[in-house]
């Protein structure tokens, strides 16, 4: 079986590494970018089966990240799942408007985080979410 990627956009670098590590040993193989405008590009080019979203960065910011990959035909079906130490429940609920299949806060549970991936990653997810995504569209 393939390695799932899994893109993570985050402008802090250490914080980065240290989840691109853990993921790494547990399986899969990760693609970085440090702002948002390079996580949009990235996630076009490289149409990673999962990403992991910062709200607070350079260039562009979270939320519009996830809004312009959940509008785009390129994009829409990758699962988003934010990890962000902005946890107010405005910026939750906006994610979740957005598109985003979970909202996860700096400081994290690195098993939490594994979990919460492994989840997003199923087959009979990734099929509820495009038949949801078939619905809205008709």
């Amino acid at each position: 079986m393939d390695k799932k990627r899994i893109l993570i956009i985050d402008d802090e670098p250490d914080f980065v590494r240290v989840v691109q590590i853990r993921l790494e040993a547990a399986g899969y193989e990760v693609l970085v970018a440090f702002d948002g405008m390079q996580g949009v590009s990235f996630a076009h080019k490289e149409k990673p089966d999962l990403v992991i979203l910062d709200i607070m960065m350079p260039a562009m910011h979270g939320h519009r990240v996830c809004e312009a990959l959940k509008k785009s035909s390129k994009t829409w079906t990758i699962p988003i799942i934010y990890l962000t130490a902005k946890g107010n429940k405005e910026d939750e609920e906006l994610a979740y408007k957005l598109g985003a299949e979970h909202f996860l806060t700096k400081p994290y549970d690195p098993q939490v985080l594994l979990e919460t991936i492994k989840k997003a990653l199923e087959p009979g997810v990734q099929l509820e979410r495009y038949e949801k995504a078939e619905k809205e569209l008709s």
